[in-house]
């Protein structure tokens, strides 16, 4: 099974999208786009990186301009973005930092510092992507805190934290994600929940809390 996640590589210099396909392939897949109109093309079209190393100068499209239409595409809101560049100097890095990109890269990079950058912002990104999730959930349900908290008496705190979570929809490894947690551990801790509550497993303890969550007394 392929478990390796895709970076798209934009940028006009044929040598460089062959000098990053070479460096990164073991450690993801890779996708490369020779300007900034191919890259939006890409991406239009369904291609759906997970992070995107993209060059400042280019000729037509500039990078600066293709990452300020990639943020208006919501899915791609929370996707990292890398500028590639040969500038040098704070004003360069300022000004993609203010449109949005999470780092800059000054060509040429040393593969091993490009791959640790790379699953640094990666992780970011799965980060932020979690935190907007969680952040709908809790827009969807008008969530009723003390309701919550009565309906759980008899629950430590982390398993509070934990059935909070359920309830919100996120599944074990979202959960693990979020608290810091191992996925062997948060499956303990939800059985116990469900002992606890007397409950028959994920579906039943959605029942029971989201009644507590904005559902006016009948």
């Amino acid at each position: 099974m392929n478990t390796k996640r895709l970076i798209l590589v934009v940028d006009d210099d044929r040598m460089i999208l062959f000098i990053a396909e070479e460096m990164l392939r073991d450690c993801f897949d890779v996708e490369l786009a020779i300007s900034g109109e191919q890259a939006m093309q890409m991406l239009r079209d369904g291609c759906s990186p997970e992070l995107i190393l993209l060059d400042i100068e280019m000729p037509g499209m500039s990078g600066y301009e293709t990452l300020g239409l990639i943020r208006e595409i919501p899915a791609l809101s929370d996707v990292p973005v890398i500028f590639l560049t040969g500038l040098k100097g704070p004003e360069s890095e300022l000004a993609g930092l203010a449109l949005g990109a999470q780092d800059y890269i000054t060509k040429p990079f040393v593969r091993e510092n490009l791959i640790a950058r790379l699953r640094l912002r990666l992780e970011s990104g799965l980060q932020a992507r979690m935190l907007r999730e969680v952040s709908e959930r809790l827009r969807e349900v008008q969530w009723d805190e003390q309701r919550f908290l009565a309906l759980t008496g008899k629950l430590t705190s982390a398993e509070r934290d934990v059935a909070r979570l359920i309830a919100q929809g996120c599944d074990n490894r979202d959960i693990a994600d979020r608290l810091f947690l191992s996925p062997g551990y948060v499956r303990n801790l939800s059985t116990i929940i469900y002992d606890k509550l007397e409950v028959s497993g994920r579906k039943g303890l959605r029942e029971l809390l989201n009644r507590s969550a904005g559902a006016a007394d009948s």
